[in-house]
């Protein structure tokens, strides 16, 4: 009892002489202390949501919302939303405004997809990927790519259906084909394709960016995978088809419902929000055609990584650029590559298989391999950097869809 009373009393003198301490302290030395505090404490909050910090942060383009990136000067909005204010604004700040990628991702996701003729078939996609971003819940936004489209085609804005979801924006760039016929050329209106991923890379605005084809149908496991935040920095992902097997193929009615298309490609490996990422794999001149194959159906990057292997290889490439650049990423940049096993996505036609004689693409593997030869683009001449696009007449529209009034 004497020991506690001891202790209590040592307490009580201990606190009574601290508060002493403090009513010793002036008004203005008190009023100076807490302003060096509030200093301080808004100065750590600002750097923990400024852009460089965000850039590493978990989700960090929760934080990241522009609202002028909706600017546009379409009118695909239902008609009761509110619509971006434009009238004030000068076209081409609308149009720079459209274009811009934003200084820290604004999506999760960034789908890259250049639109070819079949209309139901990337009409499947379109869906396809408006039911990925309201089962997953997650910000993505959707890029398509209207190359060198051919007179008398209605755009790809009006030929199709945009549902409204509170999770994806829509993004339609149209190069047309006076700017197609200065680079190549070429009076054919035939859409280059990975040109046209390229442009979509370069203006992408989703932390990870990933190309596909225009016939994708998305699998329960792309849903988890996304979920589950899989993907990290400094690897590229391609989907994993074995040569002598190809890739999952669909056919589907007209005009599916949204669990056929679920259905349609109902692979699914994981519990949901634990989807497993295979190890990296080190691609060497014995398993690269094995790694590669298909390989340009699904490439999915972080937009900094992308913007490191500067896109596909425009120039001097022929049909071999997606099996390039994942021997560049791995050899040239160090990039790890992982090749995954699971189905991520299903296609809704086959795919067309090319030569993969490397003699034939003009390509020394094994001088890849140790930096001997390198097979990229030319920093700034990529993704038409090194065109006036505004003056090409470049089109760029965004919106968040609706049809009707509501």
């Amino acid at each position: 009892m004497a020991a506690r009373f001891r202790l209590a009393s040592g307490i009580t003198s201990k606190l009574n002489a601290y508060t002493a301490y403090i009513g010793s302290f002036s008004k203005r030395s008190l009023t100076s202390v807490v302003l060096l505090t509030a200093t301080i404490t808004t100065c750590f909050l600002y750097s923990s949501f400024s852009p460089n910090s965000l850039s590493g942060t978990t989700d960090a383009f929760l934080y990241a919302r522009n609202e002028s990136h909706l600017l546009s000067p379409g009118t695909y909005d239902c008609a009761l939303c509110d619509q971006p204010p434009i009238q004030d604004l000068e076209p081409k700040q609308i149009w720079e405004a459209c274009l811009d990628r934003g200084v820290v991702p604004e999506y999760y996701l960034t789908v890259v997809l250049v639109a070819k003729d079949d209309q139901a078939k990337l009409q499947n996609a379109i869906d396809s990927t408006y039911v990925m971003a309201e089962r997953t819940q997650t910000l993505m936004e959707l890029m398509i790519i209207e190359w060198n489209p051919p007179p008398g085609r209605r755009p790809v804005r009006e030929a199709y259906r945009y549902r409204r979801s509170d999770y994806l924006t829509y993004r339609i760039i149209t190069v047309p084909h006076k700017l197609h016929q200065a680079m190549h050329g070429d009076n054919s209106y035939d859409p280059y394709e990975y040109e046209g991923r390229n442009v979509g890379i370069r203006f992408a605005r989703g932390e990870f960016v990933v190309c596909t084809n225009p016939s994708v149908l998305w699998s329960l496991n792309m849903h988890n995978a996304i979920v589950s935040r899989a993907w990290v920095k400094k690897r590229l992902y391609t989907q994993f088809a074995p040569p002598d097997q190809p890739g999952p193929v669909v056919q589907l009615n007209a005009f599916p419902t949204d669990d056929e298309l679920i259905l349609s490609c109902s692979h699914n490996t994981y519990e949901l929000g634990k989807y497993f990422m295979p190890a990296c794999q080190n691609l060497d001149p014995y398993n690269y055609l094995e790694a590669t194959n298909d390989a340009g159906q699904f490439m999915l990057a972080h937009r900094d990584t992308w913007k490191t292997m500067r896109g596909y290889r425009e120039i001097g490439a022929t049909s071999w650029v997606d099996v390039e650049l994942m021997m560049t990423a791995g050899w040239t940049h160090g990039v790890s590559v992982i090749y995954n096993p699971d189905t991520v996505l299903c296609n809704q036609e086959p795919l067309s298989h090319h030569d993969n004689s490397a003699e034939k693409q003009g390509v020394n593997v094994r001088k890849m391999m140790l930096n001997q030869e390198v097979h990229m683009n030319e920093e700034g001449r990529w993704g038409l950097q090194n065109f006036d696009i505004y003056k090409e007449g470049v089109q760029c529209e965004v919106f968040r869809g609706g049809l009707g009034i509501y």
